[in-house]
């Protein structure tokens, strides 16, 4: 019994499964069928330029269409089959606009069930324009014993034309090259960019031309000294004490024929005329022709020290003789005065040690003398008078 009845269930699926093959395959019956993912396609853009209008962001938009038809009909249908349009002719003002999207190209005997969703929204904002300057951004450094002049961006201004909102985030245009290792002229096309404060990228503007020809000269540098020239005197009574410059040395560039002739770079002269103290004057330098400055935008810092003029005694207790190697030598009375003037600080701190008396007793044959004193110091002042002027020397 059991058996019998296993038996007859087991024919009815078998008989159950056929029918619906018949059905399916013979029958063809309606069924509902949804394509995912449709990208939707904008239409008449190019009206909102008429109307000042642009788009704050082109998205990839895509719907889900749900449809209804024979099963080999439907079965067909893939996302690239069908048309999904938003028509943008209807947009009239900034913001957000929500558009329908409209569908095409299904097959006949297919149906249109629904769209979701069944509108896109689309930001709109107002064209803005403007003109900027174009920056040129050095990358890396030209090789070592040469120098990069201005670079030279041609054009100088460009246009930058997008939404409103973004335009007005534009803070530089810049066109970067990268100089690294070069030791000849450059001369290259870069694009250029749209970036805010931070130097972040803008997307979503048009740079008008998109393409920034930039010249950079390189040429041979060198470094040289810097030397401040002063003219005049300081009122009577006082003297100049010191003069130092910043920057002590600088870079210049030029015609390398040039620059073989050059140990030194002067400032423009300053003139010192009835000054009665310390000054510091910014002056230019003075650049021979064909040579210029690698950093062109630096000048000269001098700082002049003037003092009221002093005099001084000062002892020296020993009297030097050169050029007696190998010889017997008395000097008579080895000491000297010496009366010296100059800076009143560096009067004021001189002594002995800082001064050298001599007489020179080369190719002098054994005998008596009366012989010059010289005397030496590296100190900021003059001799001016020495006492006694000659001693009395015996070389045996």
């Amino acid at each position: 019994m059991l058996t019998k009845n296993f038996t007859i269930k087991l024919l009815s699926l078998i008989l159950a499964f056929l029918l619906w093959l018949y059905v399916m395959g013979e029958e063809n019956p309606e069924i509902p069928y949804e394509i995912s993912n449709v990208p939707v396609k904008l239409v008449n853009v190019d009206t909102l330029e008429k109307k000042g209008l642009t788009l704050l962001e082109e998205k990839g938009y895509t719907v889900n269409v749900k449809v209804r038809g024979r099963r080999s009909d439907v079965l067909n249908i893939a996302a690239q089959n069908i048309s999904a349009y938003a028509d943008l002719s209807r947009v009239t003002s900034k913001g957000i606009n929500v558009i329908p999207v409209r569908i095409e190209g299904l097959p006949k005997n297919v149906s249109l069930v629904s769209v979701i969703p069944p509108e896109i929204k689309v930001d709109v904002d107002t064209i803005a324009k403007i003109q900027m300057p174009v920056t040129v951004k050095i990358v890396g450094n030209v090789m070592d014993g040469y120098a990069m002049q201005p670079a030279v961006p041609t054009p100088g201004e460009v246009m930058v034309v997008g939404p409103e909102s973004k335009v007005n985030l534009v803070k530089n245009v810049i066109a970067q090259v990268n100089v690294s290792y070069k030791k000849e002229d450059i001369k290259i096309s870069v694009p250029a960019v749209a970036v805010d404060r931070e130097g972040k990228e803008i997307k979503g503007v048009t740079i008008t031309p998109n393409l920034v020809e930039v010249y950079i000269p390189v040429s041979k540098s060198i470094r040289v000294p810097v030397i401040p020239k002063i003219f005049g005197k300081p009122q009577d009574g006082y003297v100049v004490a010191s003069v130092n410059v910043l920057p002590e040395y600088v870079y210049i560039t030029g015609d390398e024929n040039v620059l073989n002739t050059i140990k030194a770079i002067n400032t423009k002269q300053i003139d010192i005329t009835g000054l009665t103290g310390p000054a510091t004057e910014t002056v230019p330098f003075d650049l021979p022709d064909g040579v210029k400055l690698v950093k062109s935008d630096i000048t000269a810092k001098v700082y002049i020290d003037i003092q009221k003029l002093a005099i001084k005694d000062v002892t020296i207790t020993n009297v030097e003789v050169k050029g007696a190697e190998g010889k017997s030598v008395t000097v008579q009375n080895p000491e000297v005065v010496v009366t010296i003037s100059g800076p009143e600080s560096v009067v004021a701190g001189a002594t002995s040690t800082d001064f050298t008396a001599y007489v020179d007793a080369s190719n002098l044959s054994p005998g008596n003398y009366t012989l010059t004193v010289n005397v030496n110091t590296k100190l900021n002042v003059n001799i001016i008078k020495i006492r006694p002027d000659k001693v009395s020397v015996t070389i045996q």
